[in-house]
């Protein structure tokens, strides 16, 4: 292989494994908003803990369990923003800013935000996420 293509496919190899890890992300996040208990389930490892937005710490089919079909309820509407991935080999740190508006009982809408912090492990040629935890971020 000609050195300049090797230096190409290395210099790519990262960006694209960003790339991988952020969709992971996304179809983790599509899958508890569409309460859709199997696409959830192939997004996570078979160990996955969450520690919830109220400390709460949630086994992977405590996790699955929320999101079946059948406990369907209405969710806010929810943004990401402030990405960043951390490549390290087999496992990657995945940080990003969550908000979404609350109704309020008068009818007004305040809008809420999380920090979020996944950890995404190889899994054969893809990965799975190991670990999800929320912190709150207090309005200012």
């Amino acid at each position: 292989m000609p050195v300049f293509l090797a230096a190409a496919l290395l210099a790519a190899a990262p960006a694209s494994l960003a790339t991988d890890v952020g969709q992971l992300v996304d179809r983790f996040n599509a899958a508890r908003t569409a309460f859709d208990d199997r696409s959830l389930a192939a997004t996570l490892a078979p160990d996955f803990q969450e520690i919830s937005p109220v400390g709460d710490v949630d086994s992977r089919d405590q996790v699955i369990g929320f999101y079946r079909a059948d406990q369907r309820k209405p969710v806010p509407t929810m943004t990401s923003s402030e990405r960043s991935v951390a490549l390290h080999r087999d496992w990657a740190l995945v940080t990003e800013r969550v908000s979404f508006d609350m109704a309020k009982p008068d009818g007004t809408t305040v809008t809420r935000s999380l920090r979020v912090r996944y950890v995404a492990v190889k899994a054969g040629a893809g990965w799975q996420l190991a670990s999800a935890q929320y912190t709150g971020i207090p309005n200012r």
